[in-house]
């Protein structure tokens, strides 16, 4: 049973959709966002998202649009933010995120849900875009082809998106050092 959390003051637009994005990371379903569970989970009347939306259709079409853009070039540029412009730490930062975030719980949700709604269809496919975009800029880095770098950076994703639904499996390490080993080995990127 989730706990009304005390209201702050006026919520953004954005704090609705970073809540919605939340709820169904946890829930593992889109299915589970309603008005009242956001509500709810950022302690506001329904007034208050009335404010923003028009009701959870415009709610959608905002996660919808936070997904296929700003939503993934934030986290990209973040994460270069905080490295040397290394692109093998880059990468490393990137999956570390991925693992250690809701990223893949979400991720399966947006994946699961479009294929029933045509709307999240285009926002996961743009987000592959920019992702995909982003790790063979990065791998490029490492003195890859512009051909062998697309296919490493297929080949991460492809990793990313099968790994989570592999979570039942046991590991033979922690993640950091599965990471640095399907890179290394899997990947076959080299080290700098």
């Amino acid at each position: 049973m989730s706990v009304v959390k005390p209201s702050t003051g006026r919520k953004s637009k954005e704090d609705f959709i970073n809540e919605a994005f939340q709820l169904i990371a946890e829930a593992g379903t889109a299915e589970a966002l309603t008005i009242d569970s956001v509500c709810l989970r950022l302690g506001v009347s329904k007034g208050s998202f009335y404010w923003h939306f028009k009701g959870r259709d415009s709610l959608v079409d905002g996660l919808v649009e936070a997904w296929s853009g700003n939503f993934h070039v934030t986290i990209h540029r973040a994460i270069e933010a905080q490295t040397a412009d290394n692109g093998r730490t880059i990468i490393e930062e990137i999956s570390y995120y991925w693992l250690s975030s809701n990223m893949s719980k979400l991720d399966q949700v947006m994946r699961h849900w479009a294929q029933h709604d045509e709307r999240v269809y285009k926002a996961v496919r743009r987000a592959d875009e920019l992702l995909l975009d982003f790790l063979k800029s990065n791998i490029k880095t490492l003195g890859y082809s512009e051909n062998d770098s697309h296919r490493r950076a297929r080949l991460m994703m492809a990793i990313g998106i099968a790994e989570p639904m592999l979570a039942h499996l046991p590991k033979v390490s922690e993640d950091a050092d599965e990471i640095r080993w399907i890179l290394d080995s899997v990947v076959g990127l080299n080290r700098n």
